[in-house]
């Protein structure tokens, strides 16, 4: 297990075969008012904020959408 920062002294703890494609990125705490939750995010260049989670699940991906 290890962990890769999100800033003001929170950390995110992910498995040692997720960390080293998980820490290429920059990623952030989230604090989610409407659920009370803070998730590890990260924005694309896009704008589009993405869940440490949803893609670690395979629900969402770090890289750009096509929009052909």
């Amino acid at each position: 297990m290890k962990e890769i920062p999100l800033g003001n002294g929170q950390n995110a703890k992910v498995d040692d075969e997720d960390y080293e494609w998980l820490s290429r990125y920059s990623w952030y705490a989230y604090y989610d008012p409407q659920r009370g939750m803070t998730y590890a995010g990260h924005d694309t260049p896009s704008g589009r904020r993405v869940l440490m989670h949803d893609v670690i699940m395979g629900l969402d991906t770090l890289e750009e959408e096509s929009l052909n």
